[in-house]
């Protein structure tokens, strides 16, 4: 008796599709979007026109004075129209990305993201900020200012928004403050004490260690064993060469991102 075996290649490729479907569609998706380019300002984006001037130069002098520290954290504040039928959590994520919010050395950006026509606003939060800005801390910080929102004072609670956000970064790198960030006080010219903290070795590893978060400390892990199995794991000195001076290239442009990567943490709210 002759059995003809069934091929079995039609079902792999099938079953290969439809999970290339789900795993490669998001970032399709979010690559569709006509994201916005950052303005020359970089530190706000006012799309629907609904800051003020007195907001937008709090947010420019905050980030100014990061600017003098050695972390040099940056504080975005977006407002868009609308996110074009997008998730808030997708287009943050990918313009977070495209902008390069953050000390690329530290990963320490933050993006506030509010979107008018949908009434919602998030925050992204770099790798390096997530244990001070964590997911619980940005969702206090919205729920504080909401009702400013609700009630259409836009310009109101992104300021106080940003305000609470800059008082928590301020915390997590020791700066203190020489003036306060309530709302008597609009502009702050001398916001911050950039007298630079001790950044030798064990304390710069000890903070990073401390910023970590479990997941953050697996892929570490898995890192160092793929780099020490793996043969030729140092790489080239030119391939080293031309990374450090790309990175050195995008830390000395101002007002730029500076090339961190989003962590994937923040809160969002609907108002």
């Amino acid at each position: 008796m002759h059995i003809t075996q069934k091929k079995n290649w039609p079902y792999l490729i099938t079953v290969f599709g439809i999970i290339s479907l789900f795993v490669f569609l998001p970032i399709q998706l979010v690559s569709a979007i006509e994201l916005p380019n950052a303005t020359s300002e970089f530190y706000y984006y006012d799309e629907p026109n609904i800051l003020t001037p007195e907001t937008k130069e709090l947010i420019m002098n905050v980030n100014d004075t990061y600017e003098q520290t050695v972390e040099k954290p940056q504080i975005v504040v977006a407002a868009i129209d609308s996110l074009n039928g997008e998730s808030i959590e997708d287009y943050s994520a990918a313009l977070f990305e495209k902008w390069n919010i953050g000390n690329v050395d530290y990963d320490n950006g933050v993006l506030i993201l509010l979107a008018l026509e949908e009434r919602e606003i998030r925050f992204e939060v770099g790798y390096g900020l997530e244990g001070a800005l964590t997911d619980g801390k940005t969702g206090g910080i919205l729920d504080s200012n909401v009702t400013y929102l609700s009630n259409n004072l836009f310009d109101s609670g992104l300021q106080q928004i940003f305000r609470d956000t800059a008082i928590e970064v301020a915390t997590e790198y020791h700066y203190g403050t020489k003036a306060t960030l309530d709302s008597s006080n609009p502009v702050v010219i001398d916001t911050l004490d950039t007298t630079p903290r001790d950044n030798g070795f064990i304390p710069s590893t000890i903070r990073f260690f401390k910023s970590l978060k479990l997941f953050n400390v697996l892929i570490i892990i898995v890192g160092i064993a793929f780099a020490v199995l793996t043969p030729n794991n140092g790489g080239s000195s030119s391939s080293r060469r031309n990374r450090t001076s790309s990175r050195n290239n995008r830390k000395s442009s101002r007002r730029s991102g500076g090339g961190g990567r989003s962590g994937g943490g923040g809160s969002s709210r609907k108002f």
